[in-house]
């Protein structure tokens, strides 16, 4: 793979409503968590990383245990949220520095230009197995509604739904780690994220209303 010196990650630019959001529930899109923290891009090897934010800013306090996550052989691409943004989980608990894997860019020193936004989930759940449960550093056992855990316990995937697009949204906006919704077409095929404008005729936004954010 020819490393770039930076690709944009895949972001969601266009946003509907909460009572918009049944008439994408058929089948041709995926929902995913939409995190509060700060979107970027993450190159892996074996034994080192690279992460930029979405303003092609290099960021040079990555502090989460990422390089465990480096699967196959030479360089892989990821996309997530870091979350540096200090917001309360599911269990009210300090997830401040961990990651959240979303999309996956390349692999195997080949980057995956023209592969469904299907595929590339696919081969995400194939490379991190979906586990709701982790144990924290208490020994208590902690299951997740709107998470999955990793084998690193800064590291998390997240989960991909298919329907009930509404009522998910209801639920997950109860926590203030989740802003709400991406929604990401199932057969959208990636491009190669020159431009900021790459990759965001694919993804549609739903978020909670807040003082900072409104329709």
């Amino acid at each position: 793979m020819n490393i770039p010196s930076y690709i944009y990650p895949p972001r969601a630019e266009v946003k509907v409503k909460p009572s918009e959001l049944d008439k994408y529930d058929d089948d041709s899109y995926f929902a995913q968590p939409k995190y509060n923290g700060s979107c970027c891009v993450v190159f892996l090897t074996e034994n080192e990383y690279v992460a930029w934010n979405r303003h092609k800013e290099l960021i040079t306090k990555f502090e989460c245990n990422i390089l465990p996550m480096h699967k196959g052989k030479g360089t892989m691409v990821i996309s997530g949220e870091y979350l540096n943004k200090s917001q309360k989980g599911e269990y009210e608990q300090d997830l401040n520095k961990s990651f959240i894997i979303w999309d996956i860019l390349g692999y195997e020193d080949e980057w995956l230009i023209g592969a469904t936004t299907d595929e590339r989930l696919t081969l995400i759940e194939k490379l991190y197995p979906c586990n709701r449960m982790i144990v924290d550093s208490t020994g208590k056992l902690i299951t997740y509604n709107h998470l999955c855990c990793t084998e690193v316990d800064d590291v998390f995937k997240a989960p991909t739904y298919m329907h009930s697009f509404t009522t998910l949204y209801n639920d997950i906006v109860k926590t203030p780690l989740y802003e709400g919704l991406v929604l990401k077409k199932r057969n959208a095929r990636l491009e190669m994220g020159f431009q900021e404008k790459n990759n965001t005729n694919w993804q549609i936004k739903c978020r909670k209303e807040t003082k900072n954010y409104k329709f």
